[in-house]
């Protein structure tokens, strides 16, 4: 059984072992990663499994407003190059998911569920609207060399059987989130060869009464 828990300075050693599941130009440093824990420790998490760490995941606040997704111009920028912004609760409305690792051998559909509540539990008892992530879409390289040149933003649409194709896409859709329009997809977010650089900007909105500002979901 896999169990999440706030992380803590104590884990960093089992924290950058789960990191070596990235790519290596994907990873972060011990000194990135004890900075998040620094900036924001409740948005921090491990996963373990008998005792031993197996997966991760950051998070920090951040401002998400639909009309103004621009300023989601890269992974580096939203997140100040894994840094994590200053965070100001004042007018942060989202939780943006910053990276998160699961060991190979631990994956699976009720492992994911946990990767992907947990975070929405923080957001919903720290009163915010959404929680947002930047996705990749592993698919979409492999898509165009089988069937031709397709825009990213027409990709990330795409269905096969009521199914979106990309499956990472198609994942986060289980999990209630949508992308909502083509402009969530940003060219050049974050280094993946599959996505050929390519992010969705994923969002999930949460459930609440009592919005106050007049435009949904926003605080």
């Amino acid at each position: 059984m896999v169990n999440a828990r706030r992380a803590s300075i104590a884990d960093i050693d089992g924290i950058m072992r789960v990191e070596e599941d990235w790519p290596e130009y994907q990873r972060a440093t011990r000194e990135t990663m004890l900075v998040r824990l620094a900036k924001f420790p409740e948005g921090f998490w491990v996963f373990e499994q008998d005792g031993e760490i197996i997966g991760t995941l950051t998070s920090c606040p951040t401002r998400y407003e639909r009309s103004g997704i621009k300023r989601y111009k890269s992974w580096d920028e939203v997140t100040n190059h894994g840094r994590f912004p200053d965070v100001d609760m004042a007018t942060a409305n989202a939780l943006y998911l910053v990276s998160g690792t699961l060991r190979r051998e631990a994956r699976g559909a009720r492992t994911y569920a946990l990767l992907v509540e947990t975070p929405v539990k923080l957001a919903e008892e720290l009163g915010l609207d959404y929680v947002v992530a930047g996705a990749k879409i592993p698919g979409y390289d492999a898509y165009c060399r089988r069937h031709g040149e397709v825009d990213a933003r027409d990709y990330a649409f795409l269905q096969l059987n009521g199914c979106l194709i990309d499956p990472f896409l198609e994942m986060y859709r289980g999990y209630g989130f949508t992308v909502p329009d083509r402009d969530h997809i940003v060219s050049d977010f974050y280094p993946d060869l599959p996505s050929r650089n390519h992010g969705a900007i994923v969002v999930r909105e949460l459930k609440r009464s009592g919005r106050g500002d007049g435009e949904p979901g926003t605080r």
